[in-house]
């Protein structure tokens, strides 16, 4: 993409920054010079692709870019991957978000947080607004991740139980059967029940 920059690399996946960041960045914080809190919220949105990219690798994905833009950022991938390994991608992001967010409280609930005030910059990045962050992202709504990331848990069961049932521990739930298939069958039934009774008068 053009105005882009690579600033890092990852695993030798480019981490890039858009031209746009320091406008967006600007309006995050409520149009205020605030270095400590877009520091806060350049680290939230580069965990939380690190995260996709993490996954990515364990599914059989392989990442090719993590962008950081004005108003969030993105990880492209390449590879192919299953319907479950797609939502599990985009659960990555928001369980890195997670773990940030249970550490943070977890620090300060042991009273291991320092108390100063850009740790309490830092504290609000890292709880209400990464909160936010996280619920805002889990909307069903494209291109967040939400729109993949809720079927992770059903199609989690459903593989459970596929593998269950090939180990015969669960029996196998019976395929459903099309409509028309079914209507055929109990036409079947219902002729070869009347042959049963005219053979009988």
């Amino acid at each position: 993409m053009a105005w882009a920059w690579t600033v890092a690399r990852w695993k030798n996946v480019p981490i890039k920054v858009h031209a746009a960041l320091p406008v967006g960045l600007f309006v995050f914080s409520g149009f205020h010079f605030a270095p400590v809190s877009w520091a806060c919220m350049l680290g939230i949105v580069l965990l939380h692709e690190l995260g996709h990219a993490w996954v990515m690798r364990l599914v059989g994905g392989r990442a090719t870019e993590v962008m950081i833009h004005g108003f969030g950022g993105w990880c492209a991938w390449v590879g192919d991957v299953s319907r479950l390994g797609r939502a599990a991608i985009a659960c990555g992001g928001i369980a890195a978000q997670l773990v940030l967010l249970i550490l943070a409280l977890a620090l300060d609930a042991t009273h291991l947080w320092p108390y100063s005030e850009n740790a309490e910059i830092v504290y609000g990045a890292l709880t209400w607004s990464n909160a936010y962050m996280i619920a805002f992202n889990l909307l069903p709504i494209a291109p967040l991740d939400g729109v993949e990331a809720w079927s992770f848990p059903y199609l989690l069961g459903v593989q459970a139980r596929r593998r269950l049932s090939n180990q015969g521990v669960v029996p196998e739930e019976p395929a459903h059967e099309e409509p028309t298939d079914q209507a055929r069958d109990i036409a079947a039934q219902l002729l070869a029940n009347a042959r049963k009774d005219a053979d009988s008068e």
